[in-house]
């Protein structure tokens, strides 16, 4: 029977004001092992599908250097403190696009990556989206913004333009939305924000 990690101890071996690493000592007394492990901690995330009235998806393209590439992606981004995961959507969408929607649904939610990370993300459609106001870039941003039919985007996830993991499992959430309804919500989420 699986069992969970004992943590002996925890240190926090580095930190920048974005993230830090925690390093736990931790023993598992089912199968007799002690073992260190290591833990990103971020601050948690949202990412939004963003539906204009016409029926396009509100795409945004950036440089990410992880990659060093170019990638066309969903907006998103950190979720400030005491910031509810809604708000983030909705702030995001318009800082990133300039965009505002009438109706926000709570897609899902989920851990990023719990091997290594322990911060979660919140996926959101906001339908509705038209343009209000230009882009509210921070300094660091350099973003463009296009409008797509969802036909070519479910085609550039096919193709490999769109790779970025998170963006795909945001834009899967909406695909399965579409075809379901809320039946992708874990129990106890309520898709009204």
């Amino acid at each position: 029977m699986i069992s969970k990690w004992k943590k002996n101890r925890t240190d926090r071996v580095f930190e920048n004001g974005f993230f830090d690493i925690s390093k736990h000592e931790c023993e598992n007394e089912s199968v007799d092992i002690s073992h260190n492990f290591y833990v990103i901690n971020t601050y948690d995330w949202v990412n939004v599908v963003a539906v204009t009235p016409e029926g396009k998806l509100v795409m945004v393209k950036q440089h990410r250097l992880g990659s060093d590439e170019i990638s066309l992606e969903t907006p998103g981004g950190v979720i400030e403190h005491e910031e509810s995961p809604a708000d983030c959507a909705r702030r995001e969408l318009l800082e990133e696009t300039g965009y505002r929607g009438s109706r926000v649904t709570l897609l899902n939610e989920s851990w990023v990556n719990p091997a290594i990370m322990s911060n979660r993300i919140s996926f959101f459609l906001i339908e509705g989206c038209e343009k209000v106001q230009e882009q509210e870039l921070d300094p660091a941003e350099d973003i463009d913004v296009a409008e797509y039919p969802l036909e070519e985007v479910i085609s550039m996830i096919r193709t490999g333009e769109i790779d970025h993991s998170i963006v795909i499992n945001t834009l899967s959430m909406y695909l399965v939305h579409c075809a379901t309804g809320f039946d992708i919500l874990p129990s106890g989420l309520s898709p009204e924000v």
